[in-house]
């Protein structure tokens, strides 16, 4: 597993200045595989060609807001995580989760599992990240 990245480093980065749900897809478009399914348009277990299938995985709320994830999976192995939702009220939030979301996805990819580190200044959203993709692995079986 990749050790903890922290996300306090990137407060120094630039900032969009947009809205939240703005910055959390860029957050959850930023350095990943693309894959061929819109998260945003799947809310259940929908299989498509190739045996790609999205698994949507439940919201989880954190002191700071919801997280929630889709899971893909191609031939039983994740192959893509995309954020759904991540909490964005607060300047701050936004900034760690921008800076979070990415490294959290590709540790699953690369565990293969929702067991992974958690990212330092991300501590809410990386235990809820995990379990939302929990939720989606087990609803997948």
């Amino acid at each position: 597993m990749a050790a903890s990245v922290p996300a306090s480093d990137d407060m120094s980065a630039s900032d969009d200045d947009a809205a939240g749900s703005d910055d959390d897809t860029a957050a959850a478009d930023s350095g990943q595989a693309g894959s061929t399914t819109d998260p945003a348009t799947s809310t259940d277990t929908g299989s498509t060609t190739s045996d790609t299938v999205t698994v949507v995985g439940s919201s989880v709320q954190t002191r700071y807001g919801p997280v929630q994830v889709s899971v893909t999976f191609a031939a039983g192995q994740i192959t893509d995580v995309q954020v759904l939702q991540v909490p964005g009220g607060h300047h701050e939030s936004v900034q760690i989760n921008a800076r979070a979301t990415p490294i959290l996805a590709q540790e699953v990819v690369d565990a293969q599992s929702a067991q992974i580190d958690t990212v330092s200044g991300a501590t809410y959203t990386s235990e809820a990240y995990a379990e939302s993709v929990q939720s989606a692995i087990d609803q997948q079986g």
